[in-house]
């Protein structure tokens, strides 16, 4: 260090001393003067305009109080001496929402950065607490969702999806010495959150913790493994390309076209496919997209997994879990909100695709995995090419012809009247 630079740090070092001394509180003067502050404020923003709640804690008035009394029927919340319950929700709720740090609601709230720290961490545990009560997995007899029920693009082929699994990268502070563990493909430090989220972008499932540097794959593979994650008989969840192809996790045809934005069309014009396998794709991509939609309405709402604070890596990856219960919660008790309002309206959200090959996959389930995604894919490609042909068919006695050589599920007939006095029909027609 030369001399110039010396004296630079002796600088910096008087002006940072001098700045704590001019700051620091004087001596006896009490510095939380306002009791009751936090209190009144909360009961202000609940009684106030409907956007003063969204705004402030991500949620309107009617949800937090519903959200407060579910945890005090839990015996997980409760009034304190010095504090209100609908405090200590509205500072976890300032802090997931918004990461502001306690430095600001200690000055709002008029509590010490124990007290602020303690309640925090106590409704962090009691939101986990109602964890199961909101997470939960869909069994065997779920039926078919009406996303996929009433659109003839999707069914029946998928009526057997019960949702979509990816992972995604939260913002993670870790120590120096675990940074390279932490660190992802873009040189972040974050965990890998896995979801499991249904088509209404409820999480059914979900794993946090993992490092930025696992692969979705890997994360999958120890859920099955040691997690207690179970696919119900005879269902299955779409996955990306990062996952290996198996019979309960479809997965799209690599090497072929398969995000949403790259299937360029309008309304008036028809999407040309290349391939059964090309179809097959934008099927899949269409469906799978609701996983990218959780996610975003997820960081949407809670800005404190994008921008991570100091907490010990196992609060963090709590806190994820707890933002995970926290959506679901208002998804099942308020339904539509703002943000899920406008997760729907966005057609295109895609999200990192890992693209890691996994060989850990026995040859006989990837085997059938193909074997099950092609005969859906030709199904697929069979029902595209025959939409919108009418095949004429000629009815005399009992005597129908159809002119087509296949064979094909009626699905509809339209009368009419031929010149020689028999009926001829013409058929809408759908693959069986």
């Amino acid at each position: 260090m030369d001399e110039e630079d010396y004296w630079q740090e002796v600088d910096e070092t008087l002006i940072l001393l001098h700045s704590t001394l001019i700051s620091s509180p004087a001596p006896g003067r009490p510095m939380h003067t306002n009791e009751g502050q936090g209190h009144r404020w909360v009961k202000e923003i609940m009684s106030g305009h409907v956007g003063r709640s969204y705004s402030s804690f991500r949620i309107h008035a009617s949800m937090f109080m519903k959200l407060r009394d579910k945890l005090i029927e839990k015996g997980v919340l409760q009034d304190t001496k010095n504090m209100s319950s609908i405090e200590q929700l509205a500072i976890f709720l300032l802090e997931v929402g918004h990461g502001i740090g306690n430095r600001l609601l200690r000055e709002w709230f008029q509590h010490s950065n124990e007290t602020i720290n303690r309640h925090f961490n106590n409704v962090l545990m009691g939101v986990l607490a109602i964890r199961r009560d909101y997470i939960k997995m869909p069994t065997e007899d779920s039926l078919v969702h009406r996303k996929i029920r009433h659109d003839p693009k999707f069914y029946p082929f998928f009526k057997n999806a019960l949702g979509a699994i990816d992972g995604t990268h939260i913002s993670a502070k870790v120590p120096l010495v675990d940074q390279p563990r932490y660190r992802n493909r873009k040189g972040e430090t974050s965990q890998n959150v896995m979801g499991c989220v249904d088509f209404d972008m409820i999480f059914r499932s979900v794993v946090v913790g993992w490092e930025g540097s696992a692969a979705d794959m890997r994360v999958l593979r120890w859920t099955l493994e040691s997690g207690g994650f179970k696919v119900p008989e005879g269902k299955y969840f779409l996955v990306d390309a990062g996952y290996a192809n198996t019979p309960q996790f479809l997965a799209p045809y690599r090497g072929i076209r398969y995000h949403l934005s790259e299937y360029n069309s309008t309304r008036r014009t028809r999407i040309r496919y290349r391939s059964k396998k090309d179809l097959f794709n934008h099927r899949h991509a269409q469906l799978r997209n609701v996983v990218e939609h959780a996610f975003g309405v997820l960081k949407a709402r809670f800005t404190i997994l994008v921008k991570c604070r100091n907490y010990p890596i196992k609060t963090q990856a709590k806190i994820a879990m707890a933002c995970c219960v926290l959506h679901n919660f208002i998804r099942m008790e308020g339904g539509l909100d703002y943000i899920f309002c406008r997760a729907q309206c966005d057609e295109l959200v895609e999200g990192d695709e890992d693209v890691q090959e996994d060989d850990h996959v026995p040859r006989s389930e990837a085997t059938r995995g193909d074997r099950f995604r092609n005969e859906l894919a030709t199904r697929l490609w069979i029902q595209h090419n025959a939409r919108g042909i009418r095949y004429p068919v000629h009815v005399k006695g009992n005597v129908l012809s159809i002119t087509p050589l296949c064979q094909l599920h009626l699905d509809h007939l339209l009368h009419h009247q031929s010149a020689d006095g028999g009926r001829v029909y013409l058929l809408r027609i759908k693959v069986s």
